[in-house]
């Protein structure tokens, strides 16, 4: 194999030349939040993330998108800013980790403008006074003066990039930012020069980009990301940005463009750009290369590209010169080094679950991965240390919290048998692969159970595991991961006539119609009512919670939402099932406590969650109470992927 990688990669491994500096590889990190910032500022933990990213081998790195002024901020966190020279001495930590592994640092600089917001008081700013279905408020349209202050301020943060010792900067002119805003004819509703016309709402784009090249300078390199259509009626199209693309590249004498799609400021736009598993990898290469032919530099493409076997064929088709992975780096940061000794199937692939990631950035926490409990805790659990000495580890339970507490445990250097009650390994996700569009679940079992393999653990599968002969093995240590049973909710006349989620989709007799009463708002209840609905049941879903799917991960609950709605599944929210009767079944309202009667309903599926599986543990814990027993993922509590893995890792690096 020749040292730049493997044969079928050989584009994806070739170098490229991006103004005065030389990228090793086409391999793209692409900017995204982290959640790691020390308020506005880069940290230790920041700078741990990306230095992870280049130590696995990729090419270039773009950092978070960076407000270049105070009106600029985040709704859900705190985000990275560069308003003043404290930003200097971070950013040259920052490239000095990145340059020391060969990879290339961007800085992404950006006014958020109409999608800033954190529900301070300061009032948000736009182009125009429009109200958007995502903005937090009325925004306060810009002035003459206040335009000029804000392109002088992209100017200022590039300069402060490139004297922190970066590589180059990133406009970020897409997802419905302040660039976009002014491009837009849906928020752009201006009558002087800065709008009116396609070629009027291009002027703050254009000086932005004509700024930061006069600030920098001619060697500096200067790239663009922009939406290549805005995914919305009325909005953006390709044809308009194939006009609107060259135009900004002459301006600023851009070095590439950063094709992307969409606007934070839909719903509908957004789960597009930010793809979760319902939608095909490399879904926005038509745009990249829509782009690329319009354009003298080269082109970087996105879209849940997480192969880079597909990345190579989107450049091999001419598609882009440059693929963006960022996801499939979160999920393994060495997947360029993977890739690149064809080590395609140690790779860690992302499946888009988007529970990790940006589910986590939803909710206020920083960015991990549902298999890798590393991203983002670089700091606390890059390094594995080796246990002090060899143990006889027992792990019950071949579920993702079982396997990664014996794939970490034995990469620590302990002997480990893995003991399993199924005919496989995998757990509950065996069952959640089954229900339409959910297939790559199976991947996450896949790969731990290829480590399992690997590392040589000791597998036993078909074996029901009891206090004897658990301890007729002689454990050091015991790690309990048995699962959970699913809940049955109390309905009175339901004997015979309900069933759970994990029956249905492991092939139970079902009636029609059928209710799935889902109390949890989780995956569970929707995708198994999809499962159903794609089986020609007619299905409604009675949920306990406000809306469908309330605890889901935005995008992800968002297509699946849209999904059961092309199929014709009908709603009840804030509602509970009390009865079951010969006409039918009694819901009753959480609020009001009006009941209803749902005619003909043949079956309920019940998806209300688990109970703890923990009879062995809490047996062993009376009968040895000196062993070092430890408790697992939903045998400890019934919860998501994540918190399975992430326990699973923890106590094996505790033993």
């Amino acid at each position: 194999m020749p040292a730049d990688g493997s044969p079928a990669l050989s584009r994806l491994f070739s170098p490229l030349e991006l103004g005065e500096i030389t990228l090793r590889n086409r391999i793209v990190s692409t900017a995204h939040s982290t959640g790691l910032s020390e308020g506005t500022s880069i940290g230790e933990r920041v700078i741990a993330y990306y230095a992870a990213r280049a130590r696995g081998g990729v090419g270039l790195i773009i950092t978070g998108s960076t407000s270049v002024h105070p009106t600029s901020t985040s709704k859900l966190m705190p985000a990275l800013a560069n308003w003043d020279d404290s930003v200097i001495e971070p950013y040259r930590r920052l490239a000095a980790a990145v340059h020391a592994y060969g990879t290339r640092i961007f800085a992404q600089l950006n006014h958020a403008g109409a999608l800033s917001g954190g529900g301070k008081l300061e009032r948000i700013v736009a182009p125009s006074a429009v109200d958007s279905e995502l903005g937090n408020a009325t925004p306060h349209e810009l002035s003459v003066e206040e335009i000029a202050e804000i392109v002088a301020s992209f100017a200022s943060a590039a300069v402060r990039a490139r004297d922190g010792g970066l590589d180059g900067v990133e406009l970020h002119g897409g997802h419905g930012n302040l660039i976009q805003q002014f491009l837009s004819p849906l928020t752009n509703r201006r009558g002087d020069d800065f709008g009116g016309t396609p070629q009027k709402r291009r002027r703050f784009a254009l000086e932005v980009a004509q700024a930061v090249r006069a600030a920098v300078g001619p060697k500096f390199v200067l790239g663009l990301r922009i939406s290549a259509e805005e995914d919305h009626p009325g909005g953006l199209t390709l044809d308009d940005t194939r006009e609107i693309a060259p135009a900004i590249v002459e301006a600023g004498q851009l070095n590439y463009v950063n094709v992307t799609s969409g606007s934070d400021l839909s719903a509908w736009s957004q789960v597009h750009h930010y793809a979760p598993m319902y939608v095909p990898s490399g879904h926005l290469r038509r745009l990249a290369r829509g782009i690329r032919e319009v354009v003298s530099v080269p082109v970087i493409c996105v879209g849940r590209i997480v192969d880079p076997r597909d990345a190579e064929a989107i450049l091999e088709a001419g598609d882009a010169d440059l693929v963006g992975m960022t996801r499939a780096l979160i999920a393994d940061r060495d997947l360029p080094e993977k890739a690149r000794r064809g080590d395609f199937d140690g790779i860690r692939y992302c499946v888009g679950i988007n529970e990790g990631c940006l589910g986590r950035l939803y909710r206020g926490a920083h960015v991990t991965c549902v298999q890798d409990p590393r991203t983002g805790r670089e700091l606390e659990l890059d390094d594995l240390p080796p246990a002090a000495a060899a143990r006889r580890v027992v792990v019950v339970g071949g579920g993702v919290a079982g396997m990664e507490a014996a794939r970490v445990a034995t990469l620590r250097g302990h002997r480990v048998t893995l003991l399993e009650r199924r005919p496989e390994l995998g757990g509950q996700i065996q069952l959640a692969r089954r229900a339409p569009g959910r297939a790559e679940l199976g991947a996450i079992a896949d790969h731990l159970a290829r480590e399992m393999k690997l590392r040589n653990v000791e597998v036993a599968c078909n074996v029901e595991a009891t206090e004897e002969s658990v301890l007729a093995l002689g454990p050091d240590a015991v790690v309990i991961a048995t699962g959970s049973e699913p809940r049955m909710p109390e309905i009175e006349g339901g004997e015979g006539r309900y069933v759970s989620a994990r029956d249905a989709l492991n092939g139970a007799t079902l009636g029609d119609p059928v209710v799935v009463f889902d109390t949890k708002g989780d995956m569970v209840g929707l995708s198994t009512a999809d499962w159903l609905a794609q089986q020609r049941h007619r299905v409604t879903v009675v949920t306990t919670r406000r809306h469908p799917g309330q605890q889901i991960e935005l995008m992800t609950g968002r297509l699946l939402y849209q999904r059961l709605l092309d199929r014709n599944v009908a709603f009840v929210v804030e509602s509970e099932v009390v009865r079951l009767t010969e006409e039918g079944i009694v819901i009753r309202h959480r609020y009001t406590g009006r009941e209803t009667v749902l005619p003909g309903i043949a079956t309920v599926v019940a998806a209300c969650g688990g109970e703890a599986n923990d009879g062995l543990y809490r047996a062993l814990k009376h009968r040895a109470p000196a062993l070092d027993l430890r408790l697992i993922g939903d045998a400890a509590a019934p919860r998501q992927i994540e918190a399975a893995v992430y326990e699973g890792h923890l106590a094996a690096r505790e033993i």
